[in-house]
């Protein structure tokens, strides 16, 4: 949550009009599904808000978030909750899965905005990458001859890996350990900057980048990252006057060398609900779409007595060219008095249980006891189903034999996949392939028990199929 200090993190929510479509979304009636820990227990202090979700696919059918969290604004940190329907969530309340860092480093004062990836292809240890925002004080990351044009925090982005998902290690660079600032870890898109300039940054795109959206793209082993950046508008910057937010890309290969920011998503003209401010983007890969969920606001600085940030959308064929749908907003607050009524903000979507769900922040209260909370809207119609990836929800995909023994084979008579799990009855797994995308492919099934198995089959990390297997005639203990 960049916007914590600078811009105030808000949160949205809301039911909504997905214009492109003419599909409506709907709130979840339950909302909010995270809501602000009440506690008297100081080692559940650090729990108390719950603000900027992140949620992957995790195990049989559930779902796992990552989520910023702090003693009522104070010091942030990621912590994580699990849920069986996407409703019900089951907090891990004992500890951060990703904490400050120590006193002096880049990322003392806050770590937020979790962006979590899941590479089966990965080393054990390094399965789950957490990407955050990290803060620190300007007069620490910068020099001082600036004093005044930075805001008070600077915010770079860095990674953690993980082989549970909840126990975390920060990616550290040891040729860096010399600078306290990344003696224990390291951002991986850090602000480059030449002592004494004006802005003091090599690249006028940004002063701090925050925020990061992920996707690794299995036909090219490329992995892909959206983030916001502040920055000045144009080169020769004339001040903190001239600054403001956009949404940049890059590219990566090792998902730690990322290339030069890449400007996908401005604010918007005089009027518009984002013509101030665009920050919070989640980008979600929607058959051959990309769809950037955003957050906008009319004031740059989101101060307290005009908590107006709305949600946009836009969409892309390649990633980087988004273009606004035309009935933005798509997201707005709650009416006065509900868990949402200040603000709409941080969207993290995902393709779930046949349709698209919208997880994000709400704010309520009063602006003197304002508490954010998580809740969801959904797309209500199967338009998703289809979007998501028309040729394979339609095409014929068969497994066999059914009942194997030793291997089976799955089949798309048109389409292609790019990873099979298979699972017990249990929901344990036992089997993840991941491969180029392939309309066809073989899997050695000797190694599991004699029972009944459910193989899910995947393309870009969307489950697009289940079907059921056999397992007969193998040896058992």
């Amino acid at each position: 949550m960049y916007q914590k200090r600078v811009v105030l993190i808000l949160s949205f929510c809301l039911f909504v009009l997905f214009n492109s479509t003419a599909q409506t979304y709907v709130k979840y009636p339950n909302n909010p599904v995270i809501d602000t820990l009440s506690t008297t227990n100081p080692n559940e202090f650090w729990t108390r808000w719950k603000t900027d979700p992140c949620v992957i696919h995790w195990g049989n059918d559930s779902l796992r978030m990552y989520y910023g969290t702090n003693n009522y604004g104070v010091q942030t940190q990621i912590g994580t909750a699990v849920s069986l329907d996407g409703n019900n969530w089951i907090e891990n309340r004992d500890s951060a899965v990703v904490s400050t860092g120590p006193a002096g480093s880049w990322d003392e004062l806050d770590v937020e905005t979790p962006g979590v990836l899941y590479i089966p292809s990965n080393p054990d240890s390094t399965k789950y990458m957490l990407y955050y925002s990290g803060s620190q004080h300007d007069s620490t990351v910068l020099d001082t001859s600036n004093t005044g044009l930075y805001p008070i925090e600077i915010y770079q982005i860095g990674l953690a890996y993980s082989r549970d998902g909840i126990n975390f290690i920060k990616y550290n660079d040891p040729t860096n350990d010399t600078n306290i600032l990344y003696q224990n870890s390291d951002p991986v898109i850090r602000i480059p900057y030449t002592t004494g300039g004006i802005p003091d940054t090599i690249n006028y795109l940004f002063s701090s980048v925050a925020e990061p959206s992920l996707m690794f793209d299995t036909s090219t082993s490329t992995f892909k990252i959206w983030y916001i950046g502040l920055g000045c508008s144009n080169p020769s910057c004339i001040g903190i006057l001239d600054f403001r937010y956009r949404i940049l890309y890059s590219e990566s290969i090792d998902g730690i060398n990322w290339s030069a920011p890449t400007p996908v998503l401005d604010i918007g003209n005089s009027g518009d609900f984002d013509s101030a401010l665009i920050y919070a983007p989640h980008v979600i890969k929607i058959g051959a779409e990309y769809w950037m969920f955003y957050g906008g606001n009319t004031y740059s600085s989101g101060t307290f007595a005009f908590f107006s940030q709305k949600i946009g959308l836009a969409i892309s064929t390649d990633g980087v060219n988004f273009t606004k749908v035309p009935d933005n907003p798509i997201a707005t607050n709650g009416i006065n008095g509900t868990w949402d009524h200040l603000g709409a903000n941080y969207p993290s979507a995902i393709l779930y249980k046949d349709t698209l769900r919208v997880y994000y922040s709400g704010m309520q209260d009063s602006i003197f006891n304002f508490n954010p909370n998580i809740g969801y809207f959904y797309l209500d119609s199967s338009l998703s189903i289809g979007y998501r990836n028309n040729a394979l929800n339609s095409d014929k995909i068969t497994l066999f034999p059914n009942p194997s023994r030793n291997t089976i084979f799955v089949k798309a008579n048109s389409s292609v996949f790019d990873r099979i799990r298979i699972v017990d009855q249990a929901g344990k797994l036992k089997i993840e392939k991941v491969f180029i995308p392939t309309n066809f492919y073989q899997v050695n099934t000797s190694s599991l028990k004699n029972g009944l198995y459910i193989v899910s089959i995947y393309d870009e990390d969307v489950n697009i199929r289940d079907l059921k297997m056999i397992i007969t005639e193998q040896k058992t203990d």
